[in-house]
């Protein structure tokens, strides 16, 4: 028997089956290769600032420091490379978000997070009216090498199964489920966008978001991560990816004409030089409508569990949370109300 059944290889299921494995449990993944999921298309920047307000993203400095030392232990363990620093720089857009930074920047906890940037950016084209700022704790996560990655170890291991999920084949009962044969302790549902589809926890209530991102070319342009209103994240060859969009009422895969104009319209906001549109990505990312993470067990079937509600922050919380969740599974921890799925039991669950 094994101990865990995953569905899904995104970046939830992938820190998930890494985490039991390093405690010697015995699992099987089961992932579709789902091309529209939102681990799949990610652009895997990740920064520290809410930047309407000035204010650290939620659990900031814990998350940052978590998911920095976890991405570059897995490079060693992997042996491969995926994890790279970034400088992010911050456009201002006024001088009223200027003062705000410069007056937070000796301030805990923000002064480890705000510094000055003094290098020109003009003369890579960049406009630049109100200054800047660099954001530390800001990295880039090679989302895709580091699923193909996780895969192959999954693979060598024999714990990977490429298949769609059938939950017509899954039975449950006291102390164990069975899908298409194979008995497990338990199965853990990490399918992102999709668990609005799964029969046992789709009464949580979603409010998914589908994004668009673009790969760009540039001549001669910022060799450093830019935001403003946008992010622009520098690849090679005067390639960037410009992102992102967000749009709640639309959960479809299709690229938008709305959003690449949307996009370069951005652009110019900061930069006038000619821009030659590579690619389109579309990916629907799995937001609750608290945007927090949800963990935890199903309110009846307590061998039915989820980790889900990552968002766009997916890359910076996912392996804090994996490791509470592997805390959970073997009984050392409760999950916080804030991110159990038990929150949305009373109101939602019939």
């Amino acid at each position: 028997m094994l101990d865990y059944i995953i569905v899904g290889q995104g970046l939830a299921g992938s820190v998930l089956a890494l985490e039991l494995l390093e405690k010697g449990m015995k699992i099987q993944v089961i992932d579709n290769k789902h091309f529209r999921s939102s681990s799949k298309i990610a652009g895997g920047l990740v920064h520290q600032m809410s930047y309407r307000r000035t204010i650290l993203s939620w659990n900031a400095q814990l998350l940052s420091e978590f998911s920095i030392n976890y991405y570059q232990e897995k490079e060693k363990e992997l042996n491969t490379s995926f994890f790279e620093s970034l400088t992010f720089l911050r456009l201002f857009g006024s001088i009223e978000e200027q003062n705000n930074w410069f007056g937070k920047q000796a301030v805990p906890p923000f002064n480890k997070v705000l510094f000055d940037f003094k290098d020109d950016l003009s003369k890579y084209g960049v406009k630049n009216s109100f200054g800047l700022g660099r954001v530390n704790w800001s990295y880039r996560l090679h989302v895709d090498v580091f699923l193909e990655a996780v895969k192959n170890r999954l693979i060598s291991k024999g714990d990977l199964i490429e298949e769609k999920f059938n939950y017509e084949l899954l039975s449950v009962s006291e102390g164990e489920v069975s899908y298409n044969g194979q008995k497990a302790k338990g199965i853990i549902f990490c399918e992102g966008h999709q668990y609005i589809h799964n029969p046992y926890f789709n009464y949580i209530p979603e409010k998914l978001t589908k994004g668009e991102i673009l790969k760009i070319k540039v001549d001669e342009f910022s060799p450093y991560a830019i935001s403003k209103n946008c992010f622009i994240l520098p690849l090679k060859s005067e390639e960037y990816i410009l992102g992102a969009t967000y749009d709640w009422s639309k959960k479809d895969y299709e690229p938008t004409e709305e959003a690449k104009n949307e996009l370069l319209d951005k652009f110019k906001n900061i930069s006038d030089k000619p821009v030659e549109v590579v690619e389109q990505r579309v990916g629907v990312r799995p937001t609750t409508i608290d945007r927090k993470p949800i963990l935890g067990s199903h309110p009846v079937n307590d061998n039915l569990y989820i980790f889900n509600g990552l968002g766009s922050k997916g890359v910076q919380l996912v392996p804090y949370y994996a490791s509470r969740m592997v805390e959970y599974l073997m009984n050392a921890r409760t999950i916080e109300k804030e991110i159990n799925s038990s929150r949305f039991t009373k109101k939602y669950f019939v």
